[in-house]
Order: structure tokens, then C-alpha cells, then sequence
């Protein structure tokens, strides 16, 4: 199958859940989610991930913790995905209804208001596209986005994403350009800021206690513009579909750092809070901390191997070390018996 053919058939897959009630397309979503987490572990790599993850950021809780938490994750994620076809597709006043709260909205338009730029950092959690909608009613509003490598789809999505007013800039060299462009024309510009960045000379910062590679550019953004900074994150609330909540919250941490490293400390910290809010609307299947500090580490690499160590109670993620720090003492072991 080429990949122009899988690429329209995710396409008429994404119709077909649009064309259903919501309900029913989150629902089924749901239902796929679960089913990945009943599969032998040996074949569920996105849910090993995902596990591996919440091990990582949560000390106390054990394998059996992990595991039914990871399955509400996992449903969590794929109702999200489904939810996106509706975001997409159907008419954008039908999402926005579904809004039922925005806290801290008003300091968020009177930062628009203002002569200074906006900086919204934003997270995959929850019904995130939604945000993307509902920042178009504000005017000269930029969101940098990762385009996806399915041509088609990433033109649709992109299409259906700038429909309220926003504008949409890939995270590229070129992208970058007209982000600058923005904040120097006072205007405000989003960008989701808790993924892997792809370069690797970007630095470190502290995540739920791991040093994880951070994008360096939020702190060249907002050392030179110096903007209003706000983390902006959505949930579906105990309402459901029909309780979408948004929150601007103000960063001054973020705002007032005068070095990368507390920059950078800062948005990470607040990013935690926005997962800690609620855990089970993150998106957990990033390989967040496949790197530190001088080397890489092995949970990605080895995940079935490490889960079933850990089911065991013998292997702990908090304290493993890096494939760098592996070889690096057996190659001191081997110096050793040579002396």
C-alpha cells in the first residue's frame, strides 16, 4: 500500500468519525485505547511508553498502579483522537459551544490588549486542539505547529486549524521567522512546548526530577521580547464533551527569568502542574526522557524487558542508569582486572 492510499483512507476514517454523533466517535475511540492496553505488552509499544512514563514521573506508584493508570491514559488519548475529527471537520461554532469555561480569560485579552507581545505554551493534554480555535477570534494570533509527514492530512488539518483566524507556521528555520515577526509586531504566538525538541544542542532542564533536552527556543523568545507569558491548557471537566475547560494562567517566572537555565526550569515546573491537574488527559507516549545528560538512556530501548523487571519489583526507573554510564563502568571494570 502506497502512502498516498494510507493517507486517504486516514482521511475517510476521519469523515466517518466526524459524520458520527460525538459521543459515539469518542466513545469508539475510548473502546480502541482500551483495547491496545489487552494486548500482550510485547506488542503494545505505544503503552509500554506510556507506562515506562508514568513509572518515571510518579516514585510511588508501583507496576499495578501504573498499569491501571496507564489504561485510563490510553483510553484518554484515543478519545481525544477521535474528538479531533469533530474539531476539524465539523462547523468550528459546534466546538466552541462546547466550551464551558476559560478561566483566567480576562488577564489573557487584556494582555492582547496591551502593547506587548503574548507568549501562550501550551501542552498535548486533553482537547488541546480546541485551543487552537478559540485563539483565532484574537487578531495577529501565530501558532507554530510540527507538520506531519502524511502531505495530504497535514494540508487538511493545517486548513482546518486556521479557520477562526489564526496562522500557522511549521517548526522550521522558516517558521521561526515569522514567530519573530509576530512577537515584534506585538502579537501573540502559541506553541506547544512540552515535546522532544529535535535538535539536540538544546539544553537541559529539570522534569518531573529527570534532566530532559528542552526547547531553547522559548528562552530566546522571551529574553529578547520580554512578552506577557501564559501556560494554556484544556480538559474535559467532569461534564465531558460538553465541559471543555481552558486555562490562561499568567507565568511570571517564566517572564522574569534572566538565564536560560531559569527560563527553561520554570516552564517545565509549570507544565507539571498543568499534568498533575489532571494526569489521565496527558498525553503520556512521548519518549520524554530518551536522553540526559551524556548519553541515553535505556527505558525506551529495553521497555519490555525493564516492565517485566519491574512487574517484579526488581528494576527502578527513578535511579536507572544511562547506556552512556553502562558502558562507561564496564569499560572501568575491564581497566580494572587489565591492572
Amino acid at each position: 500500500m502506497t502512502p498516498r492510499i494510507r493517507e486517504r483512507q486516514l482521511w475517510r476514517f476521519m469523515r466517518f468519525l466526524a459524520w458520527l454523533p460525538l459521543p459515539l466517535a469518542t466513545g469508539l475511540g475510548a473502546l480502541i485505547g482500551d483495547l491496545i492496553t489487552r494486548i500482550p505488552l510485547r506488542y503494545a509499544s505505544a503503552y509500554r511508553t506510556v507506562l515506562i512514563n508514568l513509572l518515571v514521573t510518579h516514585p510511588h506508584m508501583n507496576f499495578a498502579q501504573a498499569r491501571v493508570r496507564g489504561r485510563a491514559s490510553m483510553r484518554e488519548l484515543a478519545r481525544s483522537l477521535a474528538e479531533f475529527a469533530h474539531v476539524w471537520i465539523r462547523p468550528t461554532q459546534e466546538t466552541l459551544a462546547r466550551i464551558s469555561v476559560i478561566h483566567g480569560e480576562q488577564a489573557y485579552l487584556d494582555a492582547c490588549a496591551s502593547e506587548r507581545p503574548v507568549l501562550l505554551l501550551s501542552l498535548h493534554q486533553g482537547s488541546w486542539e480546541t485551543i487552537n480555535l478559540y485563539l483565532g477570534n484574537q487578531p495577529n494570533t501565530t501558532i507554530m505547529y510540527q507538520p506531519s509527514s502524511a502531505s495530504l492530512l497535514d494540508a487538511v488539518v493545517k486548513s482546518a486549524r486556521e479557520r477562526t483566524g489564526s496562522r500557522l507556521v511549521p517548526t522550521n528555520s522558516l517558521g521561526v521567522k515569522e514567530a519573530l515577526n509576530t512577537l515584534r509586531q506585538g502579537g501573540s504566538l502559541g506553541l506547544l512546548s512540552d515535546h522532544n525538541p529535535g535538535n539536540r544542542s538544546n539544553p537541559y532542564a529539570p522534569f518531573f526530577g529527570h534532566a530532559v533536552p528542552t526547547p531553547a527556543l522559548v528562552d530566546k523568545l522571551v529574553r529578547r521580547f520580554r512578552p506577557h507569558v501564559f501556560l494554556v491548557s484544556c480538559y474535559r471537566g467532569e461534564g465531558g464533551l460538553r465541559d471543555i475547560q481552558i486555562y490562561f494562567e499568567a507565568a511570571p517566572q517564566i517572564e522574569q527569568g534572566d538565564s536560560e537555565s531559569a527560563v527553561l526550569t520554570a516552564l517545565n515546573a509549570g507544565l507539571e502542574a498543568c499534568i498533575r491537574r489532571n494526569p489521565d488527559q496527558y498525553q503520556w507516549t512521548y519518549k520524554r526522557f530518551k536522553r540526559k545528560p551524556g548519553g541515553r538512556r535505556l527505558w525506551y530501548r529495553q521497555s519490555y524487558s525493564l516492565l517485566k523487571r519491574a512487574a517484579r519489583g526488581d528494576y527502578d526507573f527513578r535511579n536507572a542508569p544511562s547506556e552512556t554510564s553502562c558502558r562507561n563502568d564496564s569499560a572501568a571494570k575491564q581497566k580494572s582486572k587489565q591492572e
